[in-house]
């Protein structure tokens, strides 16, 4: 280290800066950096540490002058992604904004509650300093107002996401849109909210309330609007929304919306072409064995192999393929329903044939309902044979008794022609689209586009199981759970963002996560009353990360 004492003019002033250096190679070169600006310290404090830095047997930075600071690797990423995204712009600087986007950084640092990211922004981490809080707005920062991030985020977020879709795209829209629906569960009570109710749980979670997320994306997976639904919203219901918003606050034309058949149905499909826009989607079993036995239609069961192949039928184009891996999990999965089934109906032949009180409507009601459950009723009966004969039972002094009762034989009955006409569809999917011109787009091109959709799926999973993990949901009124799920949105597309780099740079996203997350600042201190921060040196892979992102890491905060 050295000082160095500088002359800069500014409107024909001259202006002296004393700055503490140090030397480093990067790439073969020496280079220097500044570590602290000396001008407003005391001359008498300036000397001494010249005085120290002159005789080489005194150290004035050692390890006992040095103590650990706080995390700042991830965080500088996040902030850096942020402005790249140009959400630093779109937000602001007001107080409010601030807050949202500090929840966002959170939200992807420690997917926690909002209390424990007030105590990790002001005690733990370098994000205040960061989005640039001021002494204010630090003072300002409490267990109260850190929840008018969340207020900000749902009187913003039409506001926000036109501006970031104008700031991301520029001149260049989507040509495909992308769009599906999930639900996340919510914990605690609900009674005076209009969004938390009952409804198809799509996690699996019984007995608990949920709401609907719906999700508008690109080809990358980039997020481009969220939308919070009640938890009883049927899917197709929140398609129009989506169709609407697409046109008249993003005023997008001639662009093709993919969802899957449960999404897209045929009242959607006379308001996309009214629109003005172009559809991709699927058509379920029913449906398409609706079409191998219409006379009239193109489409026939010999069509279906792993090649794709289509049919232009008036204005609908079908693109057909049976998958062989799939087609052989199904069938795989089936025979084990089956096996299931037969396990099933001996334990409880057994059970009947041992307990004099078993009756036989319980018996056949049970087998019954466990066919229906496994799906099997299209080419599984059962036929019940009884023949008397004697069971053993204690009597009340536990004395052996030899009673009469009407024994069973249970034969399960296999229709191999209906077990084969259901197998023969077996991996077998239509993707359907508006797209009838074949030169302009190939078959090829608009199943990819189909398929797609599972960057979709994914977001979801980011968003509520494998990173973000916005679920469950403890916050008590409908104005903040829109808040969280827009802020939510915006923190995964920070994410994708840095899966990309990751991914460029050849290196393990989780892996790399961990090791942002362990860079902290060094806290320095010279002669026990001039303290600066540093940023320690990186090791290979995060600078190789840095430089794919083209980013400067800091040394100092």
């Amino acid at each position: 280290m050295y000082i160095a004492i500088t002359q800069k003019k500014y409107k024909g002033t001259s202006h002296k800066q004393i700055l503490l250096r140090e030397s480093y190679r990067e790439d073969g070169k020496v280079k220097s950096r500044t570590l602290l600006n000396l001008t407003k310290q005391p001359k008498e404090q300036v000397e001494a540490i010249a005085t120290a830095l002159k005789n080489k047997n005194e150290t004035i930075i050692s390890t006992e002058h040095q103590s650990q600071g706080k995390t700042v690797g991830l965080t500088f990423i996040i902030v850096f992604i942020m402005t790249m995204l140009g959400m630093i712009k779109v937000f602001g600087k007001t107080f409010e904004a601030q807050i949202a986007l500090m929840l966002i950084t959170a939200r992807i640092v420690m997917q926690s509650s909002r209390l424990q990211a007030l105590y990790w922004a002001k005690d733990e981490d370098k994000v205040l300093d960061l989005l640039e809080f001021d002494e204010q707005y630090k003072n300002r920062l409490n267990k109260k107002t850190i929840y008018y991030g969340l207020d900000y985020m749902q009187e913003n977020q039409e506001f926000i996401e036109d501006k970031l879709f104008k700031s991301y795209y520029k001149n260049n829209p989507p040509k495909r849109v992308f769009y599906d629906v999930t639900s996340s569960y919510v914990t605690g009570d609900y009674h005076d909210s209009e969004l938390v109710t009952y409804g198809y749980n799509r996690d699996k979670k019984q007995g608990t309330q949920q709401i609907v997320i719906g999700l508008l994306a690109d080809e990358e997976g980039h997020a481009i609007s969220i939308h919070t639904y009640p938890g009883n919203t049927n899917d197709v219901k929140t398609f129009s929304d989506q169709l609407d918003k697409l046109k008249k606050r993003f005023n997008l034309e001639n662009i093709t919306i993919v969802g899957d058949g449960g999404m897209i149905k045929s009242d959607d499909i006379k308001i996309i072409k009214e629109m003005g826009y172009d559809y991709i989607t699927s058509i379920g079993k029913p449906s398409i064995q609706a079409l191998i036995d219409n006379k009239e239609s193109g489409i026939q069961m010999s069509l279906f192999d792993e090649n794709l192949k289509e049919v232009i039928e008036n204005d609908k184009r079908y693109i057909l393929r049976q998958n062989p891996l799939r087609r052989d999990e199904i069938r795989e999965t089936r025979q084990s329903k089956i096996d299931r089934l037969q396990h099933f109906i001996e334990e409880k032949s057994d059970y009947y044939n041992t307990h004099y009180k078993a009756k036989t409507e319980t018996l056949e009601k049970n087998i019954s309902k466990k066919i229906a459950d496994l799906k099997l009723t299209k080419f599984i009966t059962v036929t019940y044979t009884y023949k008397e004969g004697e069971i053993t039972i204690f009597d009340k002094d536990k004395k052996e008794v030899l009673k009469t009762k009407e024994l069973v034989t249970i034969t399960i009955n296999i229709d191999e022609k209906e077990r084969n006409k259901v197998a023969q569809l077996d991996g077998c999917y239509i993707v359907t689209t508006s797209l009838t011109n074949t030169t302009k787009d190939s078959k090829e091109a608009i199943h990819k586009a189909y398929k797609t959709l599972i960057k979709v799926e994914n977001a979801f999973k980011t968003l509520k199981t494998q990173f973000l993990e916005i679920r469950p949901l403890y916050l008590k009124t409908d104005k903040r759970i829109i808040g969280h799920v827009a802020l939510s949105m915006h923190a995964y597309n920070i994410v994708l963002k840095l899966k990309e780099f990751t991914k460029l740079s050849n290196l393990d996203f989780k892996a790399t996560i961990r090791e942002l997350s362990n860079v902290k600042t060094v806290i320095n201190t010279i002669n026990k009353v001039i303290v600066f921060e540093t940023i320690p040196t990186v090791n290979d892979n995060l600078k190789i990360l840095f430089s794919k992102m083209k980013l400067k890491f800091p040394t100092k905060i």
